[in-house]
């Protein structure tokens, strides 16, 4: 897998308007506050199922944490992980 294909996982995911409000809704991972899956398709007005869907590409691009809780799961956005694709991918833009 190259380095480009590491870009496109990236902003695949974050082609989507409603993945873009999802990153802009979850809090950081160290921040106390959380949302589970119901809470937001509620706050967003989707299916569990959509939402899911949804949250499991930013999981695979590696944009979104979670961390169990009984049968619950509780998403957090992994900010560091956002922040270094999106400036790895500007260095190499205007590297040359």
């Amino acid at each position: 897998m190259s380095e480009y294909d590491d870009y496109s996982t990236v902003f695949k995911a974050l082609a989507d308007p409603l993945r873009l409000r999802l990153l802009d809704t979850l809090p950081g991972r160290e921040e106390k506050r959380t949302f589970c899956v119901c809470e937001l398709a509620s706050r967003l007005g989707v299916s569990q199922p959509c939402l899911s869907h949804h949250l499991n590409i930013l999981k695979t691009a590696g944009l979104v944490g979670f961390r169990k809780d009984g049968c619950s799961a509780f998403y957090f956005v992994e900010k560091a992980q956002l922040g270094e694709a999106l400036d790895a991918f500007r260095r190499r833009i205007q590297a040359e």
